[in-house]
């Protein structure tokens, strides 16, 4: 096969927590099956999808392509969590270390807030004409939380996955990307083996982050967990600047790790642009969503944002179909948990039915041997089914499940 025909493809790993892990190495397991893994040319990757993908990269092409190795090791991940080793590290230095900043951080908060309180008044005081003064002044925290429970989960990760390995340390191929959301701007910020950066602040001077470092930033659920707070050196318009970020889970801005992959993307503008002509994206959210009655307004709001949420979902899926109608790419698959079992071609006898995979939480707590199994074997049911269906003359004909 020349090079003109063999497909490019990029495979997205969305987020989902622990459940995403789950139903991703059932993907994976799919894909290393059917022959597709050998031709993926960019890996992009979102909060749990990052985990696992990060550490099949890793993995997978260091230990030419031992799956069955990365498979137990991915198992043991999902029945330990990650929930137990972040809280371990709280009895360590580094756990001292987020106790301070807690500390340091409230007081200073605490400061800050009774200033503003203190200008507010005096500026009530104030004649008119001298109040507007006040205005100038635009009193913030200089203090950046230098550690928190993100922290905790970035060593956890590292311990347990990544064993201090950097950026630069993965291989070239395929182009790793691990997307983060940059809250100050509102932007994507994509931690990738070739370049690092957001469009809005520049591509990062040093491409050195460690990779625990950027799964953390693209898993810190904001609810639950902080984001980052830190100053980097980036590269702009050939000039070196430091601008502070604020760094948080990439499923904010895009859960399903396709930003990075669309075929209209300019490298005059966009960082990870790699042409791809085929696009694999393993979902482990949307569908089915069913949340009880909301009193309070905690839970409106996060059925407001979940709404928000789906239909940004809803309108990415949408796009990949025109990208097909138009010609800009040849294929695509997207199996995803929510998959309405009826439109799914020739499934298996013992398919997973939907309703009794979709439930489990997106948290990255200690999972059951039962839901290992169940969430991983829908993720290779259905994107068997739906590879045989939709791109037969790309894959190995495996012998069915």
């Amino acid at each position: 096969m020349n090079d003109a025909a063999t497909p490019k493809i990029g495979l997205a790993l969305s987020g989902g927590g622990s459940r995403a892990i789950a139903f991703h190495l059932g993907c994976l397991r799919a894909l290393n099956r059917l022959g597709l893994l050998d031709r993926v040319v960019i890996l992009s990757t979102v909060s749990g999808g990052s985990v696992i993908g990060a550490y099949f990269h890793a993995h997978f092409n260091a230990h030419a392509g031992d799956f069955t190795s990365f498979e137990a090791n991915i198992r043991a991940l999902l029945a330990r969590g990650l929930v137990a080793p972040m809280w371990r590290k709280l009895f360590s230095a580094l756990g001292l270390k987020v106790a301070a900043a807690f500390a340091a951080v409230g007081l200073v908060a605490l400061g800050v807030a009774l200033i503003k309180l203190l200008l507010k008044v005096v500026r009530l005081m104030t004649p008119r004409a001298l109040a507007v003064q006040f205005e100038r002044f635009a009193v913030r925290s200089p203090l950046h939380r230098f550690a928190s429970r993100t922290s905790l989960l970035e060593a956890a990760l590292d311990d347990l996955l990544f064993k201090g390995a950097s950026l630069k340390d993965l291989p070239a191929q395929p182009h790793l990307v691990i997307n983060a959301t940059e809250l100050r701007t509102g932007s994507a910020f994509r931690f990738g083996t070739m370049e690092s950066g957001s469009w809005r602040w520049g591509k990062l001077h040093r491409n050195d982050a460690s990779v625990a470092h950027a799964v953390a930033a693209s898993a810190a659920y904001p609810l639950f967990l902080p984001a980052f707070d830190e100053t980097l050196t980036f590269e702009k318009d050939g000039a070196l600047k430091g601008d502070r970020v604020i760094l948080t889970d990439g499923g904010i801005y895009d859960n399903l790790g396709l930003g990075c992959l669309w075929p209209d993307r300019s490298p005059d503008v966009s960082l990870n642009v790699v042409s791809v002509d085929t696009i694999i994206c393993c979902s482990a959210g949307y569908g089915l969503r069913q949340d009880p009655p909301s009193q309070f307004i905690f839970a409106r709001m996060l059925s407001v944002f979940s709404a928000v949420f789906d239909r940004a979902q809803n309108a990415a899926m949408h796009r990949l179909h025109e990208a097909q109608r138009s010609g800009q790419i040849k294929s695509f698959l997207f199996p995803y948990l929510g998959q309405q079992d009826r439109q799914l071609p020739n499934p298996p006898a013992d398919l997973v039915r939907r309703e009794e995979a979709h439930a489990y939480p997106t948290d990255f707590n200690a999972m059951p041997n039962e839901w290992i199994d169940r969430l991983s074997l829908r993720g290779e049911q259905l994107t068997l089914c739906l590879a045989r269906a939709y791109i037969p003359h790309l894959v190995n004909q495996p012998s069915p499940v």
